[in-house]
């Protein structure tokens, strides 16, 4: 596991002329025709991760009907490569769209400081910033009663730049999710001017240079010096560096982008569907117009759709191969179940 790692989350955009068929091309995922349309966009489609990551793509907006507008949540992206942020960024680029916001991360696993000794340097005066506003949060899951963590926000979300820093690990644990040591995220969000600024970086630099512009974006709005709030300006500016973040900058310009690996545990697909699908599931099979018969002829009809992972989330730790001439045997009407069984048996 890499000390410090790089998240591209939240990427949205607008070009003026395209085809919805060229962004699903561009972008991948499945996505499905919405029955309303979106901000001021005539049609709309969806797109759900598996970790409850959100897409939405919206066209035919009257003041251009060619216009696409694409909206994409850190959980739908989260297996990217760096190539395919780079190329989806030079494509806008090329189409003279712009970018709407954009969110990158900076994850610090060293354990070298937690946020409580962040905050006490923000209420110290260590921080130079040009944010005007600062304030701890503590959070609580209301229907556990699970400790979700403290973050610190700085900086207003009606503003173009907006950072937070929070204890990832206590919020992943209050999911049940499990989490090895420290881990504290820094979270910058970009949105307007500032957002196209990043994703023009984004489309012409490499992953290295990429990385070392966004740990100077991060310090141009936030830097911790061995200063106070009663020391000149100037002197505040030049102040030293506090060690604890000269070591955190370096370590996070050679941070690597975390790639999100594909859910290898049924249980974890199983709480998804279960909090995610189930209400839904339900209204379709009491529904007089769907019924269980239409579900199941729709869940049998999408087994044609599987993809790679599905095929390594079935197989569970088995051959992907085994796996495939399986589902080749498998007559539908003889149950989901007897597709793990060879012919004969």
């Amino acid at each position: 596991m890499s000390l410090w790692t790089c998240v591209i989350g939240w990427f949205r955009f607008t070009v003026p002329e395209a085809t919805v068929e060229e962004i699903m091309s561009l972008v991948g995922s499945d996505w499905i025709k919405d029955h309303k349309g979106f901000q001021g966009y005539a049609q709309a489609w969806l797109s759900r991760g598996n970790t409850g990551g959100l897409g939405r793509i919206g066209t035919g907006a009257k003041r251009n009907p060619r216009e696409v507008h694409v909206d994409l949540s850190q959980e739908l992206i989260s297996g990217w490569t760096y190539d395919q942020f780079k190329q989806v960024a030079s494509w806008v680029i090329e189409k003279k769209g712009h970018f709407g916001r954009i969110d990158v991360a900076l994850d610090d696993r060293s354990g070298l400081i937690d946020i409580d000794r962040i905050y006490a340097s923000v209420v110290k005066g260590n921080c130079v910033s040009h944010f005007r506003q600062s304030r701890m949060i503590s959070g609580l899951d209301l229907g556990s009663g699970s400790d979700t963590g403290k973050t610190i926000c700085l900086g207003s979300r009606q503003s173009d730049t907006y950072l937070r820093i929070y204890d990832k690990a206590a919020e992943q644990r209050s999911k049940d999710k499990p989490v090895e040591g420290p881990w504290i995220r820094w979270e910058m969000e970009w949105k307007a001017e500032r957002a196209q600024a990043v994703g023009m970086a984004l489309s012409g630099l490499d992953q290295d240079s990429f990385q070392k512009y966004i740990v100077g974006v991060f310090r141009s709005a936030v830097d911790f010096r061995d200063c106070t709030r009663a020391d000149d300006p100037k002197d505040r500016y030049y102040a030293p560096l506090l060690d604890w973040w000269k070591v955190l900058t370096e370590g996070m310009q050679r941070a690597r982008l975390d790639i999100a690996k594909s859910v290898k545990k049924i249980e974890e697909v199983k709480r998804w569907a279960e909090k995610s699908l189930s209400p839904m599931l339900g209204l379709l099979c009491a529904h007089p117009e769907a019924g269980e018969r239409w579900l199941v002829k729709t869940i049998v009809d999408g087994v044609e759709r599987w993809r790679s992972k599905h095929l390594a989330l079935l197989a569970s730790g088995r051959d992907a191969q085994t796996a495939k001439r399986k589902i080749r045997w498998w007559n539908p009407r003889d149950g989901f179940s007897a597709g793990y069984a060879a012919p004969g048996t």
